[in-house]
């Protein structure tokens, strides 16, 4: 049995947006976790945003974590001016820091799926207790 995976498009744009200025902003402020940080909030808000299943939201997750690390690249690449000196360490760099992303956002979109559909069925409940009650109410 085949499941297909949907990928909402939308989604990954604002998270990927999301994650780069993020990147950026937590980097500079704290600089060995910012981007961390930063990829996990991103994820988290991707898998809660999906709003489907866990699959889905860690695949959304690691997405963006994969477009955040090549975007996150080619920012360093333009900031050194395109330098032919950096090209080689940027590649080594790429090999180790992409699996890395992806794998953190892949945990961001798990948690954000997860968050989501807690609260759905927190939503549910509270919805069956209200009726419930007010079912009571007017029995009696």
């Amino acid at each position: 049995m085949k499941v297909k995976i949907m990928i909402d498009q939308k989604v990954i744009l604002i998270g990927t947006v999301l994650a780069v200025a993020l990147v950026v902003v937590f980097g500079m402020l704290i600089p060995l976790v910012g981007g961390v940080i930063a990829l996990i909030v991103a994820g988290v808000v991707v898998g809660y945003l999906v709003n489907q299943n866990i699959k889905i939201g860690a695949v959304h997750g690691a997405l963006i974590g994969l477009f955040t690390g090549i975007i996150y690249i080619l920012i360093i690449y333009a900031i050194s001016g395109f330098s032919e000196k950096i090209v080689g360490g940027l590649i080594i760099y790429s090999l180790g820091s992409i699996p890395v992303y992806i794998l953190i956002g892949l945990g961001g979109g798990i948690l954000g799926s997860v968050m989501k559909t807690r609260q759905q069925a927190v939503d549910a409940i509270l919805e069956d207790s209200e009726e419930t009650s007010s079912s009571k109410d007017n029995d009696e």
